[in-house]
């Protein structure tokens, strides 16, 4: 039987891990200094994506039976990527080596440093089942999917460059282009 974690080819990970009491604040601005444009997990190339969110306290509504107060903050990290969950934290450990020392270096519990066997052992036992997980192409990859954006925008930069052509002469662009 498949884990709830799995969607085809893809896997869904979240981990949960409670914030070092005093060092929320420092994790918090690394995370937010972290550019969009060159995330770390770029150097994981089967992540479709990925995530870390602080959760400071749960938000309560009037009417709740019970007041839950967290004992610490937590950080949560997700990631959607291709294949195995074993060999996905193998490269994180070893590709992710600085980075993951500032974010899980600031949780209880993470080893030092936070790198290797020791920070994938780390994450399996403060991971939590995904209940309901569905990949959008379950079976296709990252690789599959970048190919896909590509030959689209080649698709739109064609269909824009040859408005107006005869047929005959769309046709004859369209092979040289495409079927080389």
């Amino acid at each position: 039987m498949r884990s709830s974690n799995e969607s085809g080819q893809a896997y869904a990970f979240m981990a949960m891990t409670p914030i070092v009491q005093g060092e929320e604040s420092d994790l918090r601005s690394y995370l937010e200094g972290i550019p969009r444009s060159s995330s770390p997990l770029a150097k994981l190339p089967r992540t479709h994506f990925a995530r870390w969110v602080i959760l400071e306290e749960f938000h309560h509504e009037a009417g709740q039976r019970r007041r839950e107060q967290l004992k610490s903050q937590y950080l949560i990290f997700t990631s959607n990527f291709d294949g195995p969950l074993d060999s996905y934290l193998d490269e994180l450990g070893e590709q992710l080596v600085e980075e993951a020392g500032e974010i899980w270096g600031r949780c209880y519990g993470c080893p030092r440093p936070a790198a290797g066997a020791p920070l994938k052992d780390y994450l399996l036992h403060n991971q939590i089942d995904t209940g309901l997980f569905f990949a959008a192409y379950a079976d296709a990859t990252v690789e599959r999917v970048v190919a896909s954006l590509d030959q689209r925008e080649r698709m739109i930069d064609f269909a824009v460059e040859t408005q107006g052509l005869t047929p005959n002469e769309l046709q004859r662009r369209f092979r040289q282009e495409f079927c080389p």
